[in-house]
């Protein structure tokens, strides 16, 4: 099975992800490629990674993945999802790794039957900065719950009736996300 990973083009490092991507592969027969962005870890178990590469080469690997293992991008989610892949998402976690939570929308799009997540950090809980500076500890740790998250949920993809995410003219969106915001149980 082809899986075809992306840690996205955010500027903030996913080393968590990439550590994650690279202990699953050494126990897998899975073949992972790996696009790395502005991340810069060394993978043991992956042989085909790369930083960035224009769009069509990008479009011809997740055409030809079975799965598509993503950060948390809205971009990449929706592209995936219009494509009707097989999404396993990993949100970045804000503070440490993005600007912003993107469990939310990861959380939101597995409500619709878009994607599967992989979450380690609580809805909206906010670490330090420096979390993964500070302690190889907790990076190694983060990464290792990450790897085992990601390995059901790469299996649950495998059989998941995933759902294509339904568009509607910008008043029903305007309206489902301000139900979804200011509703929320």
């Amino acid at each position: 099975m082809k899986i075809v990973c992306s840690l996205g083009t955010h500027t903030q490092d996913f080393t968590r992800m990439a550590m994650a991507l690279d202990e699953l592969a050494a126990r897998s027969a899975d073949e992972f490629v790996v696009q790395t962005g502005y991340t810069h870890y060394q993978f043991a178990n992956i042989k085909e990674t790369f930083d960035f590469c224009p769009k069509e080469r990008m479009q011809r690997l997740m055409d030809e993945a079975d799965i598509l293992v993503l950060q948390g991008g809205w971009g990449g989610m929706c592209e995936a999802v219009d494509k009707g892949k097989r999404v396993v998402v990993v949100p970045r976690i804000n503070g440490p790794e993005h600007i912003h939570d993107q469990g939310q929308v990861v959380r939101k799009m597995e409500e619709l039957g878009c994607v599967i997540g992989v979450y380690v950090a609580a809805d909206g809980e906010e670490l330090p900065e420096d979390l993964f500076v500070n302690s190889k500890d907790k990076l190694n740790d983060y990464a290792h719950r990450t790897a085992l998250l990601l390995e059901k949920a790469i299996e649950r993809a495998k059989v998941f009736n995933f759902k294509p995410l339904k568009r509607g003219n910008a008043k029903i969106v305007a309206d489902t996300l301000e139900d979804w915001f200011y509703n929320k149980k």
